[in-house]
């Protein structure tokens, strides 16, 4: 066929800029461009799994006879769901499994039990980098994004990025959300993030990648932006990512351990499916109600409902800043006898600045159980509920048999919120803990 120069320098003008996921795809397609809704194949910086999908991997390792891994060293492999094996478990079949396949197929990045989390691996491990590209098992490794990595998850087709060091990527359409303002005391960025799944969950983002920026990212912590980042595949979105500023690219410097990294920002004339200007400073602490993730209210239209169990944990939870704001409920006070709690720190390091820091202290003096680093409690696996229990955690979901009885009810909300409702039996509004001063009306009314 003739080539059409002129045709050809026509549609280059005619093209519109790049988002930060258009830009990261091409890069990896080895492209300068790449259209929205184009298929193309991409190289990975890395490739993450966790435990509970690996027995399944090897019987597939095994029927087609695979015997090595393209690239070994991209793959990162974490035990971070079942960090102890109890006794019965097949689970601690799966971590001997684990030990030996990985040594086999000369994987370096071996995580096993109680490291933590996978999204936190990448993360404070220098991994997750701004402008990689990560292939990953889960959405909700989105997390990464808020030091500028993109995660393309890709559930049981893991294993071809694993075996072929590439696989395809259709190249989503950008939503646009930017953020305005600062929190108010009490309010937390679990807050924000179940605001914009109550607005936007009922498909609004369906195979889009969000992309967050404006000046009030600058008043989040990098946390609380990984909280955000999280949670955001309930809109149904394919992924998520996060401007990069000052305070992410410090991060990565101190971690990058000579690895290459790159910002990456989209184009003033990029092209956005939908581009939303979000206030946070109007927000107010928010409790998702079961069993709909669309379900967020004020916390004080729940005010009074009892609670059995009260749980931080999850990649949506379990960060040093949500420890941090557990402890400004918990430090001083006792939960109510009514309430079982456990916190789990979302990895090693969390646990150990955690424990610097006074807040496992604080934790074990309120009654508090402190698990070990990793998911734990958010499926299912400590902390089972009964039938006819209440609980309130900073879990992903909350539909009903998630973590124990059908008839078992599931809310959600921040650290603060969960830590206030455990210290008076009942979801409470955080606000009324927050100054010593303050005495909660739970409590005034000797509940």
């Amino acid at each position: 066929m003739p080539h059409d120069s002129n045709s050809s320098r026509a549609a280059a003008t005619a093209r519109k800029g790049q988002t930060i996921a258009q830009k990261i795809i091409a890069r990896h397609a080895s492209r300068s461009h790449v259209d929205i809704g184009e298929y193309v194949n991409c190289v990975p910086d890395h490739v993450v799994t966790q435990e509970l999908y690996w027995p399944t991997h090897k019987s597939n390792l095994d029927k087609i006879g695979a015997t090595r891994l393209a690239r070994p060293d991209k793959a990162i492999i974490v035990i971070d769901h079942t960090p102890s094996a109890a006794v019965g478990s097949a689970h601690a079949a799966t971590h001997r499994l684990l030990k030996d396949l990985t040594a086999k197929l000369g994987v370096e990045n071996f995580f096993g039990p109680n490291t933590g989390l996978r999204h936190l691996v990448l993360v404070e491990r220098g991994f997750a980098r701004p402008g990689s590209l990560i292939f990953s098992d889960e959405g909700n490794i989105a997390s990464i994004g808020a030091v500028g990595a993109l995660n393309i998850p890709t559930s049981a087709d893991i294993l071809v990025p694993l075996l072929k060091d590439e696989n395809w990527v259709r190249v989503p359409k950008t939503v646009r959300i930017n953020l305005h303002g600062k929190l108010q005391s009490g309010v937390s960025a679990r807050d924000v993030v179940q605001s914009i799944i109550r607005d936007y969950g009922a498909g609004e983002f369906l195979q889009c990648c969000v992309e967050y920026g404006g000046p009030g990212l600058q008043h989040l912590t990098l946390d609380d932006r990984q909280t955000i980042l999280a949670s955001t595949f309930h809109t149904m979105s394919d992924t998520a990512i996060m401007d990069v500023d000052e305070l992410a690219l410090r991060y990565v410097e101190e971690r990058a351990n000579g690895r290459e990294y790159s910002a990456v920002r989209s184009d003033p004339d990029a092209s956005f499916e939908r581009v939303i200007e979000l206030d946070i400073s109007h927000l107010t602490p928010l409790v998702t109600v079961p069993p709909e993730l669309t379900g967020a209210t004020d916390v004080n239209s729940l005010a009074g409902t009892p609670v059995h169990q009260a749980t931080i944990g999850s990649c949506a939870g379990n960060r040093l800043q949500d420890l941090r704001d557990a402890a400004l409920i918990l430090k001083g006070r006792t939960i109510a006898k009514s309430v079982t709690m456990y916190i789990s720190p979302g990895s090693q390091n969390v646990y150990a600045q955690a424990a610097r820091e006074g807040l496992l202290e604080t934790f074990a003096l309120a009654g508090a159980t402190v698990l070990s680093p990793g998911c734990n409690t958010c499926w299912g696996y400590l902390g089972v509920l009964s039938d006819g229990e209440n609980s309130i955690s900073t879990h992903q979901f909350n539909y009903q048999g998630r973590n124990g009885a059908e008839s078992a009810r599931i809310y959600l909300g921040s650290p603060m919120t969960v830590a206030a409702s455990a210290v008076c039996g009942e979801i409470t509004d955080p606000r009324q803990l927050l100054t010593s001063a303050t005495v909660p009306s739970c409590i005034a009314e000797g509940g």
